[in-house]
């Protein structure tokens, strides 16, 4: 896996330099790899001494546990007894899966409690590491009951563009692997074109029945599909 960090740190030993990073990263020893640039040295009474250099490289191990530590200090105030696991899925996603009796509080009305903690999530491991990455918490099954549901959504605008000859239909608000979802299923549906608009947390989906203006919107579509 692609690192996601890598630092060249100097010192006078490359025993003080592991040491001192592994205090100030509150990282275990089996969670980085370090290469000895230079063992340095004392020279000749204090003469051409060199300090030690080392590169170090932090593995995906660190990211995982900091991850489930991070939500599990606050998921333990809605239910002590919720269970958090972490994996990386590729060096730019992490799936964080939680489970337990009180996960409905977490989730909140609409997905918006899940979804402010996926977006705190996120934010915390992208301050650790020099690689953007992206944070999806599953809370039970929510997210194939969420696709059931917005595939429904989707059918149902679909129709009211065909039935009531309505030229648009905007969809509410969506997080983004709702809006990516949405824009899956209308590849099915050629005679329709698709594109998200707004900022978050209130960016949502438009759908337009194509028409001779199609190669514009198409190239908006581009732009803004999956997002």
């Amino acid at each position: 896996m692609k690192h996601l960090k890598k630092l060249t740190i100097t010192g006078k030993s490359v025993e003080e330099i592991l040491t001192v990073f592994e205090e100030d990263f509150e990282i275990n020893s089996n969670e980085y790899e370090y290469t000895i640039i230079d063992k340095g040295s004392v020279g000749f009474l204090g003469i051409f001494a060199r300090d030690a250099v080392v590169e170090i490289v932090i593995k995906k191990d660190f990211y995982e546990r900091k991850l489930q530590e991070f939500i599990s200090n606050i998921v333990k105030h809605f239910d002590k007894d919720i269970n958090v696991q972490v994996q990386a899925k590729n060096p730019r996603v992490f799936i964080a899966k939680i489970e337990g009796e009180g996960i409905g509080k977490i989730i909140g009305k609409h997905g918006k409690g899940l979804g402010a903690l996926q977006h705190l999530a996120t934010i915390f491991l992208n301050r650790l590491s020099d690689t953007k990455v992206t944070v999806i918490i599953d809370a039970g099954d929510y997210r194939e009951k969420r696709k059931i549901l917005i595939e429904k959504i989707v059918k149902n605008a679909i129709e009211k563009l065909k039935e009531n000859g309505t030229k648009k239909v905007e969809l509410d608000p969506m997080f983004s692997f709702e809006r990516r979802l949405v824009h899956e299923f209308l590849k099915n549906y050629p005679d329709v074109i698709s594109y998200s608009v707004g900022i978050e947390p209130y960016r949502y989906v438009v759908i337009e029945r194509r028409d001779k203006d199609a190669s514009l919107k198409t190239r908006k579509s581009r732009t803004y599909n999956h997002r």
